[in-house]
């Protein structure tokens, strides 16, 4: 016995094969799309971390230079400032520490008005990562000498 296609489906010939492209091509799109979307996320990511030991870099650069103008020490009646010609460094400063490695620092230290009252403006500028991922955070600090 034969059976004989209905009319019906003689017209939806093919319309399966259309449909069936249309799907992998839309799932296609929507996994590259997610794909996107991960690789964004983790980039962010990244870079906030960067960032964020990029700062720590930067805060000890200035911590650095603040004990070297303050030596901690000292006691108060034999503090004397010392000058910024032991901050300022020609070389950045690589840490071996294992919350900063692969992270450096620049620090330059300026004195204003050498007279009574001397002010020191420090800038630190940490670095961490490479190529395009790399970060840079500055911190700026201003200390000054007081006379008892």
């Amino acid at each position: 016995m034969r059976r004989s296609i209905s009319p019906f489906r003689r017209h939806q010939k093919g319309s399966m094969l259309i449909v069936s492209v249309f799907t992998i091509t839309a799932l296609a799109a929507l996994g590259a799309a997610l794909m996107q979307i991960n690789w964004s996320q983790s980039d962010t990511t990244t870079r906030e971390v960067l960032g964020t030991r990029a700062w720590f870099a930067a805060n000890s650069g200035t911590e650095m230079a603040m004990t070297k103008l303050f030596p901690l020490q000292e006691s108060v009646d034999d503090v004397r400032v010392a000058d910024c010609a032991g901050i300022t460094a020609e070389e950045p400063i690589s840490f071996s520490v294992s919350g900063l490695k692969g992270c450096s620092v620049s620090v330059t230290c300026e004195v204003i008005g050498e007279n009574e009252l001397a002010q020191y403006h420090i800038e630190s500028k940490g670095e961490c990562g490479s190529g395009h991922l790399k970060v840079v955070r500055v911190q700026e600090s201003w200390a000054k000498e007081l006379t008892l």
